[in-house]
């Protein structure tokens, strides 16, 4: 069977996170049942105590979080896309690590500029979407790319155990008290069942299921290769925006989306 059907099929179900945000009615108690429970799996599978793990369990935490208020702020489609500039600051962060960028680089951070523009221009034209989205969307895949150039330093280092299932456990430390905070504000729950629901269909089919088939397709694929077939995330994201939620990109959006999706492949193939 071909291995990158457990790329695509990991993409897929990455996909739906959005989905799963916006029809839970509670995201702080949906985001505390996915961490919770990925923690105590992590914690059953692999007891780690080095600093990688630790390192890579926070950035993981924030990225949870940031990831949901994109959603909540940008709407489902646009804040995959933005969440997938994440090679291109992956590719920035690496430079700390004496990978030096090549032209592919530089073309890709000059495609998702241009798209970044597009959006803002769209944002003020037509109101589809607010700065404080696009700006949050930006934010989430910057953290997405520091969590990619992180794992790729400690990775390097034979310690891909310890940034995987060993970063698990570490994951509440951030959002635990994040979402703390909400609630000492005043935060009231609101439908505990569909928030219950909806952070376990996170935890498992969005946090471990992908993350073990990305792995498995990986073994037999190129790291190029793996993040070119997982550009399918965010188209499916936009999908299920349509179906769902009945959102209609314009055309300067998917002009966007569109630039946004060369930029990763070209950023992507850029070692072959």
């Amino acid at each position: 069977m071909w291995s990158g059907i457990y790329v695509v099929v990991a993409s897929i179900l990455w996909s739906t996170i959005g989905v799963a945000t916006l029809l839970s009615s509670d995201v702080v108690l949906m985001l505390l049942v996915r961490s919770t429970i990925v923690a105590l799996v992590g914690l059953l599978m692999c007891r780690s105590r080095s600093k990688a793990s630790l390192v890579v369990g926070l950035i993981l935490g924030i990225l949870f979080t940031s990831y949901i208020v994109s959603i909540i702020l940008a709407g489902v489609g646009p804040a995959a896309y933005l969440l997938y500039t994440a090679p291109i600051w992956s590719s920035v962060l690496a430079l700390r690590y004496g990978e030096k960028s090549s032209k592919y680089d530089f073309l890709g951070m000059v495609l998702v500029v241009v798209a970044v523009v597009l959006m803002t221009y769209d944002s003020v034209v037509n109101h589809v979407l607010s700065i404080y989205g696009i700006v949050s969307g930006l934010v989430s895949g910057f953290i997405y790319g520091l969590y990619i150039s992180v794992v790729r330093y400690y990775s390097s280092r034979g310690l891909d155990k310890e940034v995987s299932i060993g970063a698990m456990p570490y994951i509440p430390l951030t959002v635990y008290p994040l979402t703390l905070y909400y609630i000492f504000r005043g935060f009231a729950p609101g439908n505990i069942h569909s928030s219950l629901i909806a952070g376990t269909y996170l935890a498992i089919f969005c946090t471990l299921i992908p993350y073990r088939l990305f792995t498995m397709g990986t073994r037999r694929l190129s790291a190029s290769t793996a993040s070119v077939i997982a550009t399918i995330e965010p188209v499916f994201a936009s999908i299920w925006d349509y179906l769902i939620f009945s959102k209609i990109p314009t055309l300067t959006l998917l002009t966007a989306y569109t630039l946004m999706v060369v930029a990763l492949i070209t950023v992507s193939v850029r070692g072959r």
